[in-house]
């Protein structure tokens, strides 16, 4: 039995204990997007079980108990949040700043948070999060930290009104929570902005009680997706096939779209839909025949190019449709915009149409252009009519702009230009710097998603404001925004890791001064931002920090080149294949090889790797600089490897099947040949069917040595590269000839069938 001294003594035991399990983290000054002005101090403040929070309304209670009871999940505990009286962590309402500002004013004795709307007070709280240890954003129980905030001072504003991100659900479908996630990057990301692209051919998303079939009918399609990434094979699959059941997709109820857009509200994001019209309208028409042209398409589609996808002008009942469908998708979203799309309509179907051709008759109007013109200014009174404000592409600047249109400029920078001039409002979104579902990295060394490149250097140097302007037309720019389609996205882990990092370069050029900014600066801040995204599970991009492998082939050796986008890293590499490490090989210039390696590459940065480990196979075999009957094809042994991207000029093309003859100075002994074959089917480039190899020691008596088969692959859609490989018995030779059947007709269902499939290959590797 313990005495009185023995259980004061375990008392004494245990608090010392406990004191010893407390600790303190400390977190670190790396906000994204970059405050405005920022000044680090010196010690910490600590936020622990006792800290009180003071603020001055229920309305700012609502935002600090939002945002507090993170700590409930992290810590068990929360801070108190009180109405009036003193705190460690004051609200402060300061009405002569502007909307969305705030200071931020962290002591070691206090954090002070001062703005002048609830939007001001949210995104301070969205920096205060960044200042915590990134073991915060874990979301797992950790009772025994103490958190610490750094000390900084903190004046901050945005750049510009309009943030956004974009997300595309009618290629593939997210769910409500998926969406309720988004919302929540985007909110820490200080994103203000949700463009949410309901319809378009693939698929229709939102509920519309007046018209069922949309949902019934215009929400499934088939599913001929794979989740592979290294092929992607959205453009030119096959359409679906009569009995056949669609089964993939998914809506939003109307019940859904109110829930998600009060998260988003709670959040300072507003939600703007997107109803994309006269084109991209597949699964309307698939819905409601009645409102297309001669020789539309029966089903919903299934892929990229659709021929037969637009409404019809020439009829009333498409307005009658449009205004009512129209009417209820504005009773769902509060906010004053509502988004028609208007980009890339297939007006061919109205040439044809005899409703298209009436009406252009009818109202004298000179073209389909003009029709388009037509179109747009009629589903704009219907939008101005209920208070709202019409955005379109930029497309809706052809034949006419509408007199009180927003235009989202996305084929560069010319249209938003062109709507300035005009005196129209502006949203900027060129591809070139704002496409986020494009590749973000060398084409061999990324996942195989998006069919182009946006790196993440160039996404973060774009100006928002275009040169050229003047400064009452700059005025007129409200934004920026960051798309993401979702062709090649058909799962959240896509979804991640095509938005970050590239959504924190947009959001940066959206919320922080061009003068402020600066590259290397961000990169730093980046690699914090990483930890964070490790501790909730996030799958991101490294390509930034990740060795970009180049070669060039000259004549029997080929020359190496290392790069990293991000600045100032150190590269290691290896050439037997192994792991590099710092004390492999370091890179300090371009290097060449005589035989065939594995060449892997990783970087590191303060004696830490970063990015990926890039690695690629070379081979300098022995048809190399061997030459053919023309340039063109002495491209097939010049040691340059085509990439995956159907522009690089080491792709060798024919039209008519493969017949090409390789002639060796001297008898050669071979026993294996490999080439690479590119599949892009959008543009009918289909693999060879089958490859047959000859030899010959005279160049007129052929035997065969070997074939290799791809019959069951060759009209798989996709874009991807396919090996082939012919092994055979060892024989000398003078002269190799390699025979590859194409395929003839492109298969029925694709957009170019019934024409001859292109081959493109490189580079005829000969052991």
């Amino acid at each position: 039995m313990m005495n009185k001294y023995s259980i004061i003594l375990f008392l004494v035991a245990l608090t010392h204990v406990s004191c010893v399990q407390k600790k303190v983290e400390i977190g670190k000054v790396a906000i994204i997007p970059l405050p405005e002005k920022q000044l680090v101090g010196t010690g910490h403040f600590e936020i622990n079980e006792g800290t009180s929070v003071t603020v001055e309304t229920d309305a700012q209670m609502a935002l600090a108990n939002l945002f507090f009871d993170e700590f409930t999940t992290v810590s068990g505990w929360m801070p108190k949040v009180n109405i009036g009286g003193d705190g460690d962590i004051v609200f402060i309402t300061e009405p002569t700043m502007a909307a969305e500002a705030y200071n931020l004013e962290v002591t070691p004795e206090n954090i002070k948070i001062i703005a002048g709307s609830e939007a001001g007070f949210f995104y301070a709280l969205q920096s205060l999060k960044q200042l915590l240890p990134v073991s915060f954003y874990s979301g797992k129980l950790q009772p025994n930290i103490v958190w610490g905030i750094p000390s900084v001072r903190i004046q901050d504003k945005p750049a510009f009104e309009w943030r956004g991100y974009m997300l595309d659900v009618s290629r593939h479908f997210f769910d409500k929570q998926q969406v309720k996630k988004v919302l929540d990057f985007m909110a820490e990301s200080k994103l203000n902005r949700f463009h949410w692209h309901l319809a378009d051919d693939q698929g229709w998303r939102v509920e519309i009680k007046s018209y069922p079939k949309l949902t019934e009918v215009g929400a499934w399609r088939m599913d001929y997706n794979t989740t592979d990434e290294r092929i992607s094979n959205w453009f030119g699959r096959p359409v679906q096939k009569p009995g056949e059941k669609p089964t993939y997709g998914g809506y939003y109820t109307q019940d859904d779209i109110k829930e998600i857009v009060a998260y988003a509200k709670e959040r300072f994001i507003e939600v703007v839909p997107e109803i994309d019209m006269p084109g991209h309208a597949q699964a309307m028409v698939a819905s409601y025949p009645e409102i297309g042209c001669v020789n539309s398409e029966k089903y919903v589609a299934t892929g990229g190019v659709v021929k037969n996808n637009t409404l019809n002008p020439g009829k009333e009942e498409t307005f009658v449709f449009a205004e009512k469908m129209l009417n209820e998708v504005m009773d769902l979203f509060p906010f004053n915009y509502m988004h028609i799309g208007g980009d890339e309509c297939n007006k061919s179907q109205w040439l044809k149409d005899p409703d298209a051709q009436r009406r252009i008759k009818e109202e004298g109007l000179k073209d389909v252009y003009e029709l388009q013109s037509y179109f747009i200014k009629r589903i704009e009174k219907i939008i101005n009519a209920r208070g709202k404000i019409m955005i379109g592409w930029d497309e809706i600047l052809e034949g006419g702009l509408a007199p009180n249109a927003t235009v989202m400029s996305w084929r560069g920078e010319e249209g938003g230009i062109e709507a300035a001039k005009m005196g129209h409002e502006v949203i900027m979104t060129p591809s070139n710097y704002c496409y986020i579902d494009l590749k973000q990295g060398h084409d061999d060394l990324e996942p195989n998603l998006g069919y182009s490149q946006l790196l993440l250097s160039t996404a973060y140097s774009c100006d928002v404001i275009p040169k050229g302007i003047s400064e009452e037309e700059a005025g007129l720019i409200k934004g920026i925004q960051a798309n993401m389609w979702t062709e090649s996205i058909s799962d959240w882990s896509k979804l991640t890791y095509m938005t970050f990092p590239r959504l924190y370069a947009i959001a940066e050029s959206g919320w922080t001064s061009p003068r402020v900014k600066d590259w290397d600066n961000f990169t730093n801040r980046l690699q914090t931002q990483f930890l964070r995204l490790d501790k909730q599970g996030v799958r991101y991009a490294v390509s930034a920090y990740s060795p970009w492998i180049d070669h060039t082939g000259q004549g029997d050796n080929i020359e190496i080149a290392l790069k990293t986008e991000v600045n100032n890293l150190d590269i290691y590499y290896t050439l037997d294949g192994s792991e590099p490490t710092m004390k492999s090989e370091q890179y300090s210039g371009n290097f060449k090889l005589n035989k065939s390696a594995t060449i892997k590459a990783r970087a590191f940065k303060d004696g830490q790797a970063v990015g990926y480990t890039s690695s690629m196979d070379f081979y300098v075999h022995k048809a190399a600089g061997v030459l053919n009957e023309s340039p063109d094809l002495q491209k097939l042994t010049d040691l340059n490897y085509g990439k995956l991207n159907r522009s690089d000029p080491n792709w060798v093309s024919f039209k008519n099947g493969m017949d090409v003859t390789i002639k060796f100075d001297t008898l050669t002994a071979v026993k294996e040949v490999k080439f690479d074959a590119l599949r892009f089917t959008i543009a009918g480039i289909y693999p060879p069917r089958n490859v047959e190899v000859h030899g010959s020691v005279n160049g007129m008596d052929f035997y065969k040595l070997g074939t290799v088969d791809k019959f069951e692959i060759s009209s798989v859609q996709g874009r991807n590269e396919i090996p082939y490989e012919v092994a055979f018995d060892p024989v000398k030779v003078n002269y190799l000839r390699f025979i590859g059947k194409q395929i003839n007709p492109i298969p029925k269902g694709h957009h170019m069938s019934g024409a001859n499939a292109i081959i493109l290959v490189d580079e005829l590797v000969v052991e």
